[in-house]
């Protein structure tokens, strides 16, 4: 498989859920999972993303996830 030169990395809430949602509804296929980490790598066509359960480490959280009163980006 090759990789594309930028893949996105979503913090979910329920690994699982998330899962289910991109594999079942959008088609997507887990090329690979880390399960003690509640992690999972996903692909359908041209598109990759990472997914992975927020468990609230340094390593998941960059900053703080409250919404802020207009949004961001």
């Amino acid at each position: 498989m090759e990789f594309n030169s930028l893949i996105p990395e979503l913090i979910v809430s329920d690994i699982e859920r998330s899962i289910h949602f991109y594999r079942d509804v959008l088609g997507f296929t887990v090329e690979y999972e880390r399960q003690e980490e509640k992690f999972a790598f996903l692909a359908v066509e041209n598109a990759q993303l990472m997914l992975l359960q927020d468990n609230e480490n340094e390593h998941s959280r960059t900053g703080d996830l409250d919404p802020p009163p207009r949004g961001r980006g």
